[in-house]
């Protein structure tokens, strides 16, 4: 739709991310015996890869009825912020939400479910050359942050998942879903530690989205 192509939606820039880096997680899927489907309305670019189990259905015959059938009967679907990931959860199909952000509280309890994960986007801080803790981006109000202009005010950049961050919450979800996963105490506390930064209320354990294991562990520092 040019209409669609034509908007400016500089003030969601925030919510960005490239392709690119979805491509290791789906060569990876490939070599775990599926078919990685690459969706999407409106796309930045085509796909320019030979696997041809990774299929660019985004730029080559999409339809909206084949995009509702897929998100139906998908193994899995994994995403970032977007519309499209509410019709695989309203189909009860397990979700991987990857560069998630804001990191509010309603935002994420938004997105759960009993076999979703999700890895958020970190908040690079100009002003002393590291990330915010989640701490200081809940303290901040950043966690509430809806357009590009607020995070520039803040003095940081909103940086996205890396391939091998995305890759790594895949692989967990796959094996989840084969029943092979295998968590630790460890892992356990790091989720006690994420979600105890939150006021959640009543809610139980088992009604929380889990982080990817993978994440938390390789950024010990933003528990803090």
């Amino acid at each position: 739709n040019a209409a669609l192509r034509d908007l400016d939606t500089g003030h969601h820039d925030y919510r960005d991310c490239s392709i690119h880096n979805y491509i290791p997680a789906a060569e990876e899927l490939v070599r775990r015996g599926y078919f990685a489907i690459r969706m999407g309305a409106i796309v930045k670019e085509a796909l320019k890869i030979t696997n041809p189990k990774i299929i660019d259905y985004a730029t080559n015959g999409r339809t909206d009825f084949m995009d509702i059938f897929l998100c139906a009967r998908c193994r899995f679907f994994l995403g970032a912020a977007g519309g499209l990931n509410a019709v695989p959860r309203m189909f009860r199909r397990p979700v991987v939400f990857t560069n998630v952000v804001p990191l509010g509280r309603d935002h994420l309890l938004g997105t759960c479910g009993p076999n979703n994960l999700f890895i958020p986007k970190k908040l690079w801080f100009r002003e002393s050359g590291r990330f915010l803790t989640f701490r200081e981006t809940l303290q901040s109000g950043a966690d509430r942050f809806l357009r590009t202009e607020q995070y520039e005010q803040l003095g940081v950049e909103v940086v996205e998942n890396t391939p091998e961050e995305i890759a790594g919450v895949v692989i967990e979800m796959d094996e989840r879903l084969l029943g092979t996963w295998r968590t630790t105490e460890e892992d356990e506390e790091l989720q006690r530690r994420f979600w105890s930064l939150f006021d959640l209320g009543h809610l139980s354990d088992d009604k929380l989205l889990r982080i990817g294991a993978e994440f938390p562990r390789q950024n010990r520092d933003l528990l803090d």
